[in-house]
């Protein structure tokens, strides 16, 4: 799959998921790692699987950055 990714990749993940592990998301940063890739994980200590309170506002902000840093 990396080859098939051009650009950042930010993932942002809520340690309190009930529906997705956040080992999948620190699996697919150490991946993105040992590719050299640029990328962000950004990992929440509430939020749910949603991302949701004051962890989506956090998430929100860094999506801004993100993009001003990689995508602009």
């Amino acid at each position: 799959f990396r080859s098939d990714i051009k650009g950042a990749l930010q993932i942002d993940h809520a340690i309190n998921d009930d529906v997705v592990t956040i080992e999948y998301s620190r699996n697919l940063a150490k991946l993105a790692e040992e590719a050299k890739m640029n990328f962000e994980l950004n990992e929440f200590t509430s939020g749910g699987h949603n991302i949701t309170g004051s962890s989506f506002n956090a998430a929100m902000q860094n999506t801004i950055n993100f993009f001003n840093k990689y995508l602009k």
